[in-house]
């Protein structure tokens, strides 16, 4: 299986309603990331999953509050 940042968004829904239970934790971790930093930023736009898994995966939501 090719990376989570290489997938596209159809790609990255298919692991969120796989088998992938690694990916699929992985996805899950990037997609709350994202909604605590809009949250907290105030960040109204659509964001699809492939834009969350790269922003994710650059470091732009900084450390997750677990």
């Amino acid at each position: 299986m090719k990376p989570l940042t290489e997938m596209n968004n159809k790609e990255l829904f298919s692991v969120l309603c796989g088998s992938d239970v690694i990916g699929q934790a992985y996805l899950h971790k990037a997609v709350r990331a994202y909604l605590n930093h809009a949250k907290k930023t105030g960040r109204e736009e659509d964001c699809d999953l492939v834009t969350m898994v790269r922003e994710y995966n650059e470091g732009l939501y900084g450390e997750e509050d677990s």
